[in-house]
Order: structure tokens, then sequence, then C-alpha cells
């Protein structure tokens, strides 16, 4: 690869040393970017057998991102371990294997390389972010890109990692957003990125088990995650339940963070300064490309992406032309060689700035402004050209200060979430989005009011009852993962807008919400329950800001009125006809329903009671999984591969809960054996494992196991 950059028949001036025509700082980093590509060009033509890892990305540079990143965070490092094991583990399940396995778990330990730049202040950041943050975050994960495509990373890897942001969504939601076409390494790794940080501890709330974070992959199933890729590993960990959660731990107990020596140190500075350097970039500019010394696009960032609709893996390793990206001069004509800025720099070795015009989709054409920077090694030779990108159409980006207003007006000044301005601009934004769609995505949202917090501001004080508004909006940003807009109406009133979710996984949302709220601690409240009440409503056709605001207002209304702390929801046909369902009562959605517990008396002496218990276990193939002196924890039924209830009652797994409670005397016996027996109260909790999608079939269930220990224990 020492061919000279030809570049339409005009050669790269070889001998010629121009050090002193430009400032050499402004693409001192850019150089750095290019000689991480020549360093995976000089490693694939040196090794002559290369494993797997050099295949994908040589192995010093991952060396290199991987302590920049722990030096960065070593939590994060920590994070990515266990992602990398996770989505290692999936793919195995799935068939995976060789180089294919190789590339998805690279994947998963470079997905958070971004963060290297982030700043501490939200890196660190105690909470939820804001969509600000959030912008600022994806902005972060472009920059890796940058450098990954820099150090000629594999293009699975890079496609992978491109790609870990969207969401799926299956035909059978009748609409389709990104669906199957999204890369499946990515719909694993968006899977084990979302399992362990749900897992894992916060500084605002602790880690959620195993079973609670299935169910809330398995909510989203079909929009933001795969089921079957869910349901894969739900498989692996029943059928590896201890392996696979020792083995998470071991992935932490092997990690030891390690002191940096001197070189190491240079390097994680030599990193980060990319990563600084990028950043400007990324900010002041729309995009940028590096080619090399054969003329090759090393780099195409995603952000020129974005402004050409062109993809980077189809360009990263071929050849620039005047012809790969479609501009023209600023009267619209075809550009020649010698318009090319390209060219131009090449010949007199000198940094330029000129202006043209960028076709887009569609033929549209806007103005760009095109800055060529040269690259030049230490023996004066040009080595590469970057060329940086602005759209002149869309003005200079905001300064800081309008983004601050910007803020400050859209936030509720207490709580931090978006206020009742920001949450009607934001739904009528996508409410216009939902009208113009020939197959728009389900769009729902939740009205909330916190029950009798009167009563709080009255026997609290309003400062408690501040704090309390406080709680409520941290809890409801920290509980939704599915790019939810949580925002305060007014007064203890809260709004979510739910995108890409309809009405039923609505209000499943809901409910897990009013389940978490009623379970919230605030030493403050002084043992007072804190409760809220819930109106749904999906958007109809037709539908403006105002009709759906009235609906989901009338279906907290609705649950206000019949009892509070429960859900409802409400759809037009049911407002125009005035029914009115109370769907947390309800078959589809009663969390009651789902729990059993119910009470019997037996005539049994203690000695007998491991007898009959041991008779019931064995006749019924439960599997004890505790015992102690009043209390017993069985299990009955199996699950098949996916977490769903059967139809047989051993495809209905349930746990049940046996406690032996006060001996009375029995008074109502009418023999005088009998008479002589204690009467034990045992009391029967059920409860279902696995998911069930009809709360009249766990009860059926339930009510069959009770009557069946009831004869067991020779019940009165």
């Amino acid at each position: 690869m020492n061919s000279p950059l030809v570049a339409n028949d005009n050669p790269m001036p070889q001998q010629q040393s121009v050090h002193g025509s430009y400032n050499m700082d402004s693409s001192l980093i850019l150089k750095e970017l290019l000689a991480l590509s020549a360093e995976q060009e000089n490693l694939s033509l040196e090794s002559a057998e290369t494993d797997y890892i050099d295949q994908v990305i040589a192995r010093k540079h991952l060396r290199k991102l991987l302590t920049a990143l722990q030096a960065r965070d070593a939590a994060t490092l920590c994070h990515s371990r266990r992602v990398a094991f996770l989505a290692k583990g999936m793919a195995t399940n799935l068939g995976w294997e060789g180089i294919h396995l190789k590339q998805l778990e690279i994947a998963a330990l470079l997905h958070d390389i971004g963060k290297i730049g982030v700043p501490d202040h939200i890196l660190f950041k105690p909470g939820k972010l804001t969509s600000d943050e959030i912008e600022l975050m994806s902005h972060y994960h472009n920059i890796g890109l940058d450098v990954l495509q820099a150090c000629g990373t594999d293009n699975e890897v890079l496609t992978i990692l491109s790609q870990t942001r969207y969401h799926f969504s299956g035909a059978t939601n009748g609409y389709q957003y990104i669906g199957s076409d999204v890369h499946q390494g990515a719909r694993i790794l968006a899977i084990a990125d979302a399992y362990d940080s749900l897992a894992s501890n916060q500084v605002y709330r602790s880690g959620k088990g195993h079973d609670e974070i299935m169910a809330i992959l398995m909510e989203s199933a079909g929009t933001q995650f795969d089921g079957n890729i869910a349901g894969a590993l739900s498989r692996w960990e029943q059928n590896e339940q201890v392996a696979f959660h020792n083995a998470l731990l071991e992935v932490n107990r092997l990690y030891e963070p390690k002191q940096l020596n001197e070189r190491e140190a240079q390097e994680v500075n030599l990193v980060s300064n990319i990563f600084s350097y990028l950043f400007q970039i990324e900010s002041l500019y729309d995009g940028f490309y590096i080619v090399n010394t054969d003329f090759q696009f090393v780099l195409f960032s995603p952000g020129l992406e974005k402004l050409t609709d062109f993809n980077a893996i189809e360009l990263l390793g071929t050849a620039w032309t005047k012809n790969s990206l479609p501009l023209t001069n600023t009267e619209g004509a075809s550009l020649n060689s010698a318009d090319c800025s390209m060219n131009r720099v090449i010949t007199n070795g000198k940094p330029m700035t000129s202006e043209f015009m960028l076709e887009r989709p569609g033929g549209r054409l806007i103005n760009i402004e095109v800055q060529s920077v040269p690259m030049f090694g230490d023996d004066g030779h040009l080595v590469g050209v970057a060329e940086i990108f602005r759209d002149l159409s869309r003005g200079l980006k905001r300064p800081q200060e309008f983004n601050d207003l910007k803020l400050a007006a859209s936030m509720d000044a207490l709580t931090s979430v978006a206020n009742r301005g920001e949450l009607e601009t934001q739904l009528a934004i996508m409410l216009s989005r939902f009208n113009k769609e020939q197959n728009p995505a389900p769009l729902s949202i939740m009205f909330i009011d916190a029950d009798h917090f009167k009563n709080i501001n009255d026997t609290l004080g309003h400062s408690i009852g501040d704090d309390v508004l406080i709680e409520m909006a941290r809890l409801f940003q920290h509980e939704t993962y599915s790019g939810e807009l949580v925002g305060r109406y007014g007064g203890e009133e809260f709004v979510i807008i739910c995108p890409e979710t309809d009405l039923k996984h609505a209000v499943k949302k809901a409910d897990r919400l009013r389940l978490a709220l009623s379970n919230l601690n605030m030493e403050s409240l002084n043992q007072t329950p804190l409760t809220a009440s819930f109106g749904v409503a999906e958007v109809e056709a037709g539908d403006t800001v105002e009709s759906l605001f009235r609906r989901s207002d009338k279906a907290l209304y609705n649950a206000k009125e019949t009892g509070r702390n429960r859900v409802c929801s409400l759809t037009n046909q049911q407002a125009l006809t005035g029914a009115v369902p109370q769907l947390t009562d309800s078959e589809e959605t009663a969390v009651d329903a789902m729990d059993f517990e119910q009470s019997f008396n037996a005539c049994i002496s203690s000695d007998i009671i491991v007898y009959k218990l041991g008779g019931f276990v064995n006749d019924n193939g439960a599997h004890l999984t505790e015992v102690r002196t009043n209390r017993a924890v069985l299990r009955l039924g199996k699950s098949g591969l996916l977490p769903f209830w059967g139809k047989t009652d051993d495809r209905q797994p349930v746990q049940v809960e046996i406690e032996f409670g006060s001996v009375s005397s029995n008074t109502s016996a009418t023999t005088t054996s009998r008479a002589s027996t204690p009467l034990v109260e045992i009391t029967i909790t059920i409860s279902p494992l696995g998911w069930v999608k009809k709360p009249t079939l766990f009860q059926r269930r339930a009510n069959r196991v009770f009557r069946l220990l009831k004869d067991y224990f020779l019940a009165e």
C-alpha cells in the first residue's frame, strides 16, 4: 500500500514539504486518526496468522480503547464486560459461532466506548438524563463510531453498534418502524445492555431481580426489543440457572482494575484528546471524512451519513472520486476535476474552504461549506486529507445560552420534568406525525393523579407535599424505559406520553408504575400511604391534543370515582357510548387477580404435618424450595421453552407458600378422639411463575391447588 495518492490523474506531491504553509495543530488529531488506520493495515500485512480478535480489530487498538474506558470509569468497563457475557451467551443459544461470536463480543465490549468523552456531570449524574443530555450521549456514541472506523474495526461490529439504539418491531404490530432489518447482533446487544442496566444498583434505585427484568423486557417485546431473543435469554437462565448467575458474578470478580504505567497513561491521554477534538468538530459542523494515501475512505462520520444519506459501511475502504458525493458548484453545474477542493489541496498542500451545492434525496439542493485539511507525515509527505462539511442552509449551531433558555422554558421548576406547555407541544408534534403516516406506530398517554394529596399537604405540610411530587416524578422517570416523556401537568397531576405503545401495553405499564409508587418508602410521610390513580388513552384517528387529554382525563376520573389506586382506560367508542371499563379490576389487567391467599383449619397433629406435606410433594411432582418450622415453599409445574403458561397444569407453574399458624382446640368435634386433636390454621399463598395472559386462568389453577392441599391436610 505504498502507491501514491492519485485523484483524477493529479498525483500527490510526494517530495514537497509544506509544513509551514498552515497551522499543524488543526490537523494533528486528524492525523492521529489516520495513523490508527495505517497501524491496522500494517498489522494485516505483517500477520501471517491472525486470531479472531485481530480479524475484527487490532488487538493493540482494543487494548488502548478499553484501557482508556477503564481510566474514565471502571464501572462502565465492568458493565461492558457483563454485557459482552450476556450477548455472547444469548447468541450461542441462538446458534452463533466462530468469528460472528467474536464480532458480537467485541461490539458489546465497545458499545459504551463513547463515554470516554462524556463530561462528569452527565456520566455520573444520580438520576435520569434529560432529553438534551440524552442527545449529548448520542453525540458521543457517534464519536465512538468515528474512532472505531479509524481503527479499522470490522464492518459487522460497526453495523451492530450503529443500530443498537434502533427499536425493533415485528409485523404483528400492524406497523413497521425498523423491524427485522435491524442486525440481529444489535437486537441481542440491546437486550443484554438493558438487562445489565436494570440488574445493577443505581444511585436512585436498587438493582432488579431476574424475573422483574424479564417482565419489563417482555412488556416491550415487539416494539423496543425482539421477543424471540428475550425468550432465548429466558431459556438460557432457566436451563443453567445457577451457572448463569454465578458467571455474571465471576465476570466482575475476575476484573481487577490496574494502575496505569507511563506508556498506558500517554495512550489514555491521546485517546481522550481525540474524543475532545472530535466533539468540537461534531458540535460545530455536520460531518467529515478522511481519505488516506491510497485515496481510500478510512472514516466517514455518522453526521455526514445523515447529511448525505450515504452508508459509511459501503464507502469505507473504497476509493474517493470527484463523484463520490453528489456535489455541484454554487450554480448547480457538475464539478470538473479542477473544481474539486480535494484535488486543489493535494496540488498546493494548503488547507482551504469552499462552497458547493449538495443534492439531497429527492433532488433538493442545499448550500454547504467544505473545509479541506491536508495532513503530512514527519518527513513532510502528504499522507491524507480530511474534508469537514457544514450545512449553510441551517445556519450556525445554536449557542448554549439559547439551549439553556429553551430547557428552562420546557421544564417544570419543582420536579425538573417536562412542564404542561412542553407536553402539549411534543404531543402535537407526535400527533401530526401520526396523522401523516400511512401505518403509524401506536401512541398512548397516561394521566396520573396522586390520591388524597390534599390530606398530605394539610397534615404534613406543603414542603412534604413538594417532596412527594419530586419523588413521584423521579420514580416515573426511573421506571420508564421505552422513550416515554414524563411531565407535570399541574398540581399533583402528571402525564406520561408513551410512543410506540398501544392501549393494552400502556395499561400494563401504568399498573407497573402504580405498584412501584405504592411501594415507595418515604420516611417524611410517617407511614402515610402514597398511591395514585391512572387514566390511559390511545391515539385514534381524528384525535387532537385536546380530545386525547379529555379522554384520558375522563378515564382518570373513572379510576378515582371507583376507588382510587387503580388504572382505567377509555377508547373513543367507550366514551361515546358511556361504557366505563375498570381495567385494574378486569380480567386482563387486575394485579390483585394474580394473587391468591386463603386459609383453612386442619385437624392434624404436628408430627403428621411433615408426612402429609411429603405425600403432597411426591404425588404431585412438586419441588420444595424452602422449609422452616412454621413455613414451607414449593413449586408446582414447569415452564416450556418460553416462560408463558401452557394449557395443562404441568405447564402452569406456580409457587405455593404454606404457613402453619396458631393451634386451638377443636370445640366443634363430635367425637372424643377428634376433640383431643388440635386445630391448626394453615394459610396458603399462591403466585404464578412466568407470564399468564388472563388472571382468570391463574385463579382457576390456584383454586385447584388449594382444594388439593385441603384434601391432603384433612381440612375442616
